[in-house]
């Protein structure tokens, strides 16, 4: 993990005000009287592959935003199995429910070069007292959360297990910056699905075969939508 402190607190809110994807993060709707108020330094913060972010039930104090990559949110069972219940991309929001709780709900993993901005709760509370365009925001990403865990329950948790791993590829693909999408391990694929390993290869080689499904290199891939629409 590598960490840029950025120099002072409003050089740090000047890069969020000046940021390229600031249309899809936390503080899209802010005014520069809003940033003004940011007096905490906020981190950019480069991580490998297979990097912990954080763990289930830790202590939070921050929040991250994801400038780029994807994150994996995994959340162990009492019985020491394990579920990835999202993996969120560019823009989304990490740690979300720990601005009530202080705690995170689960283990946050990255799967490819991550690169965050993690965000004190204190400017956020800040913000929230002062700015309406804070609350909406966080009103908005929690109704995002809800929508995102019910796509996951419905499309994800139910049917066939072939139409399920047709579910995940298209939903990774659709959700892409381009025509390509990161292509999760068999295992990872298993432990989203509530699958085993051996149905997860076993499917996904059947779309290789067929043609429906392309791996690329660096673990990215492509699919024939139409053809996975089953």
């Amino acid at each position: 993990m590598k960490t840029t402190q950025i120099g002072n607190a409003w050089k740090g809110a000047e890069r969020c005000e000046n940021c390229a994807i600031r249309h899809l993060v936390l503080f899209s709707d802010l005014q520069k009287s809003d940033f003004d108020q940011i007096h905490q330094p906020i981190d950019d913060i480069s991580y490998k592959p297979g990097s912990i972010v954080y763990g289930q039930s830790d202590h939070m104090e921050f929040v991250y935003t994801i400038r780029s990559g994807l994150v994996k949110l995994v959340q162990y069972l009492p019985d020491g199995n394990l579920r990835i219940v999202r993996i969120l991309g560019q823009g989304e929001l990490l740690g979300i429910e720990s601005l009530n709780t202080q705690v995170a709900e689960h283990k946050a993993i990255t799967l490819d070069p991550v690169q965050l901005c993690r965000i004190p709760h204190s400017v956020i509370t800040l913000l929230q007292q002062n700015s309406p365009g804070i609350h909406n925001a966080l009103i908005a990403r929690w109704q995002k959360m809800l929508n995102m865990a019910d796509l996951w329950i419905t499309q994800l948790s139910t049917g066939k297990i072939r139409t399920r791993v047709s579910r995940l590829l298209l939903l990774l693909s659709k959700n892409s910056l381009d025509d390509t999408f990161y292509m999760p391990t068999r295992e990872d694929i298993g432990n989203i699905l509530g699958i085993t390993t051996e149905s997860a290869s076993k499917v996904t080689a059947e779309f290789k075969r067929n043609g429906w499904l392309k791996l690329l290199e660096n673990n990215h891939a492509q699919v024939d939508e139409n053809k996975l629409e089953i």
